[in-house]
């Protein structure tokens, strides 16, 4: 999952935001390494893993490209990726937005 966010571009205070956690916890989960997939956190961080490795296939692992498109204002998703990725309905938008590229949509 961190690996997934730090090529996302995404910070430990991100995740917080993502999984509805305070900052703390992040640490806790990374120190621990444990995280339930069926939990809403897990189900939130496979979510994200998919992300990173569509982004990856999409991109031939070209992260100046995944960073600029995480951070680029997009009309098709309806927002900045790494801001909407945050809340649940834009991590579902960006998801799709980028199954689709992949013809998955």
């Amino acid at each position: 999952m961190l690996s997934a966010a730090e090529q996302l571009g995404l910070s430990q205070s991100d995740l917080a935001e993502v999984f509805g956690v305070h900052r703390t916890t992040i640490k806790q989960l990374v120190n621990n390494l444990k995280l339930d997939p069926n939990s809403k956190q897990g189900e939130l961080a496979l979510l994200l893993i998919r992300l990173a490795r569509e982004l990856f296939t999409l991109t031939g692992g070209d992260q100046k490209w995944i960073q600029h498109f995480m951070r680029t204002p997009s009309r098709v998703t309806g927002g900045i990726p790494a801001e909407q990725v945050t809340r649940l309905e834009g991590l579902f938008a960006v998801v799709r937005f980028v199954d689709g590229m992949r013809g998955r949509g």
